[in-house]
């Protein structure tokens, strides 16, 4: 069997590329461990940045991979309509919302969770995890922001549904929000991220399920 996953990371985002970098980088090391453990699984990941994936190719990436099922995740930027590369709309309702069927999309980008979620659903993604509102990343602790956005992929890749993989992403933001080493606005920022997580499409998946031949 096989896992195949796409990392899509704006790793020139403004503000925000180095946290992309790091989920980046975060996400890669989940999917290379869940290999190791698999002996029966080899995951086949792909990585695209600003200087490999634009709003033209994009659909040819993804063509290596959505005709069947497999998991991809975006770092970014994003409104209600659109995930952004590199200041360029990349995702849009309009444009390329058909070459994520057979996704579990998982993102940390803001608003996604709207519109683009809903239109990306109904045209047969499998599910959407994200945020309908900001998706905040409090200054000076990327790491802290890293280690909760990557608790949702850890609990999906040990087994765990994707709702109750939701639910550990929530308690992970709940141990920040009641964190007093934290500062306050540190932890506003994460009660609001916390809110404002969706689950779209099938929250009853497993990895298993992601799984193909």
């Amino acid at each position: 069997m096989k896992l195949n996953a796409v990392v899509i990371a704006d790793d020139v985002a403004e503000n925000i590329g180095e946290l992309c970098i790091m989920l980046k980088n975060s996400a890669c090391q989940l999917f290379e461990q869940f290999g190791r453990t698999k002996d029966d699984v080899i995951v086949h990941s792909a990585v695209y940045c600003h200087d490999t994936v634009n709003r033209q190719n994009l659909s040819e990436k993804l063509a290596l991979v959505n005709f069947k099922n497999f998991l991809c995740c975006w770092f970014g930027h994003g409104t209600d309509e659109s995930f952004c590369m590199n200041n360029e709309n990349i995702v849009t309702p309009s444009d390329n919302h058909y070459i994520f069927s057979n996704a579990l999309i998982y993102t940390f980008s803001c608003f996604n969770g709207g519109t683009l979620a809903d239109v990306l659903v109904s045209n047969n993604a499998k599910a959407y995890v994200g945020y309908k509102g900001n998706a905040n990343c409090p200054y000076g602790i990327d790491d802290v922001t890293c280690g909760i956005v990557m608790s949702f992929l850890f609990s999906f890749l040990g087994g765990k549904t994707i709702g109750n993989s939701v639910d550990d992403l929530k308690t992970s933001y709940e141990d920040a929000v009641f964190n007093e080493e934290l500062e306050p606005f540190q932890r506003s920022c994460f009660q609001e991220n916390r809110d404002n997580i969706t689950l779209k499409g099938d929250g009853t998946l497993t990895i298993d399920n992601m799984l193909v031949a």
